[in-house]
C-alpha cells in the first residue's frame, strides 16, 4: 500500500507556494574543532539507513485524484544535501556575521524539488571555537516530535558513541514517566470512542467534568479579526536565539503550583508584551491568540508524517501583573485540555482525511490554507521536551539545541522551545519584512523567565 501524504501534510505544501521551504529542524551548537563537510557527510551516510524518509521523495500522480506518495529516491547521494558556511564579523556583508544571521539565510533557501526534502549545514566561526550543525527537514516529512526521533539518529549519548538520541527518545517513551513521553496525545475522544465499556453513569460523570470547560475552549477557538501580528509572509526570514535557565522556570512552577509549560507560555506572553510595547501599540485589554501544537502520537521511527493537533488559548499581554498573566494562561490551558480541544480537532482532521475525497480536500486547502489561520491565531509556540543530559555530535559535546520553526501564510512569528541539559533553548522565527524586530520578543522571553524566578524567590 502506497505511503501517501496525509491531509495535514498537504497544508504545508500549499502554504509554502513558491517561497522558502516550510522546514523544521535543529541548530546544534557544539564544542570545536569544527568538522569538515566530508566528516558530516560520512556521519549522515552511516546513520541514514535508520532514517527512511531521508532517502525518499514525493511522487505526484499524473492524474491529480490521488495525493502524492513517498517513494525511494533514485541515485540518492548524501553529499548533495550537506553544505558549509563560515560566519564572523569579517564575513559581513557578503556572508553572515553571526550564527543567527546564518540560520536566517538558510531558512530562506528552498529545499530542492526532486530530491529528498532535507539539508544540513556545517557553520563554523562561532565564538569560543564552537560550530553548529543546522539540520532541516521539510514539515511534510515529520512534526516536531518526529523530527526529534528522525534527526536524533545523528546525535550520540556518549562521546564515543553509545545509543543515539533517537534511541533514547524511544526508550524514554517506553517508561511510565519517561522524559520523552507526550502524554497530551493519549486518550482523548479517540480513547473514548474505542472504549465500549463505559456505562451511562460514567458517561454522565465524564460529561459533567467536561462541560464547565467547553465554553472557554470554544471562545478561544472562534474566528476573530486578524491582528497587527498577522502579515503576509514573504521570502525573507529573521531567526533569533536565546537561552533560559530551566531551573528558573522550575522554581516558578514549584512556587506557584503550575506546570513548566504554563510558565513557558507566560514567558512567551511577556515577550509579546515587550514586542507590542516596542512597536508602540496599545496594550490595555490586548490578548495574543496562540496555538500550541500537541503530538497525538508518540515519536516512532521518524517516518510517520504529522500526527498533531493543537490547543488554542489567549496570552493576556495587556495584563501588567505577571502573576495574573500566569494564572490566566494556566486556566486557559486547563480549559482546553479538559474540553478535549486537541483531541476533537485531531478527530475531525482524521475523519476528513479518511472520508473526504482528495480532490475536495486539496481544493479546500488551496482556498483557505494560506488565509484561514490568521482568523484563529496570531502566533504559534511549540515546546518540546528534550534530554536532560548532554549529547554528542561527531564526538563533540553539544552545548545547545535550538529549534527551527517555520513561518508561513499570515503567521509571521513563531517560537520554538527545546529543553536540553538544564536549559530552555529558544528559537524565534519571523518574516524578514514584517517581523524584523523579533529580537525584542526573544529578549522579552528571557527577561520574563528571570522575573518569574525572582518572584518565586521573594519572601512571602
Amino acid at each position: 500500500m502506497a505511503d501517501r501524504l496525509h491531509a495535514l501534510d498537504a497544508v504545508w505544501r500549499e502554504m509554502e507556494g513558491s517561497g522558502p521551504s516550510i522546514a523544521i529542524g535543529t541548530v546544534a551548537v557544539a564544542d570545536g574543532p569544527a568538522p569538515s563537510v566530508a566528516d558530516a557527510v560520512a556521519l549522515i551516510a552511516e546513520r541514514v539507513p535508520r532514517m527512511p524518509r531521508m532517502r525518499q521523495v514525493l511522487s505526484t500522480p499524473a492524474v491529480g485524484l490521488r495525493r502524492p506518495a513517498w517513494v525511494p529516491a533514485e541515485g540518492f547521494d548524501v553529499a548533495a544535501h550537506v553544505h558549509a558556511m563560515t560566519v564572523g564579523p569579517d564575513q559581513a556583508p557578503i556572508r553572515p556575521a553571526t550564527m543567527d544571521e546564518a540560520v536566517s539565510r538558510i531558512m530562506e533557501r528552498r529545499l530542492p524539488d526532486g530530491l529528498p526534502l532535507w539539508d544540513a549545514w556545517v557553520v563554523d566561526g562561532l565564538a569560543d571555537g564552537r560550530w553548529a550543525l543546522v539540520w532541516r527537514v521539510h514539515h511534510t516529512v515529520v512534526d516536531g516530535l518526529g523530527a526529534l526521533a528522525l534527526l536524533g539518529e545523528g546525535f550520540d549519548t556518549a562521546a564515543d558513541g553509545g545509543p543515539t538520541l533517537a534511541q533514547a527518545v524511544l526508550a524514554g517513551q517506553a517508561q511510565p514517566r519517561g522524559w520523552g513521553e507526550q502524554a497530551a496525545g493519549r486518550g482523548g475522544w479517540g480513547g473514548l470512542l474505542r472504549s465500549a465499556g463505559v456505562g451511562m453513569g460514567q458517561a454522565v460523570d465524564m460529561a459533567r467534568a467536561v462541560l464547565p470547560h467547553v465554553a472557554p475552549a470554544v471562545t478561544a477557538a472562534t474566528p476573530h479579526r486578524p491582528s497587527s501580528l498577522a502579515a503576509a509572509v514573504g521570502d525573507r526570514r529573521r531567526w533569533v536565539s536565546v537561552n533560559v535557565p530551566l531551573a528558573d522556570v522550575k522554581a516558578a512552577r514549584r512556587a506557584f503550583g503550575v506546570t513548566v509549560n504554563d510558565v513557558v507560555l507566560a514567558c512567551v506572553g511577556g515577550g509579546f508584551r515587550a514586542l507590542l510595547a516596542h512597536r508602540g501599540e496599545p496594550l490595555e485589554g490586548r490578548a495574543v491568540r496562540n496555538l500550541v501544537p500537541v503530538a497525538m502520537a508518540p515519536a516512532a521511527d521518524g517516518h510517520a508524517g504529522n500526527r498533531v493537533s493543537g490547543l488554542l488559548g489567549h496570552l493576556p499581554v495587556g495584563e501588567p501583573d505577571p502573576l495574573v498573566r500566569l494564572r490566566a494562561i494556566t486556566a486557559a490551558v486547563r480549559h482546553g485540555k479538559h474540553a478535549q480541544q486537541a483531541a476533537t480537532l485531531a478527530l475531525l482532521i482524521d475523519l476528513a482525511d479518511r472520508a473526504v475525497p482528495n480532490a475536495v480536500q486539496d481544493l479546500a486547502v488551496s482556498t483557505v490554507g494560506r488565509y484561514a489561520p490568521a482568523l484563529f491565531i496570531d502566533t504559534l509556540t511549540t515546546n518540546v521536551p528534550g534530554p536532560p543530559f548532554p549529547v554528542f555530535l561527531l564526538g563533540r559535546r553539544v552545548r545547545a539545541m535550538y529549534p527551527i520553526i517555520p513561518v508561513a501564510g499570515h503567521t509571521a512569528i513563531t517560537t520554538g522551545i527545546f529543553s536540553y541539559d538544564g536549559w530552555l533553548d529558544v528559537g524565534v522565527s519571523g518574516d524578514g519584512e514584517h517581523a524584523g524586530d523579533i529580537d525584542v520578543l526573544a529578549e522579552g522571553i528571557r527577561a520574563s523567565a528571570a522575573e518569574y524566578a525572582a518572584l518565586a524567590a521573594a519572601p512571602g
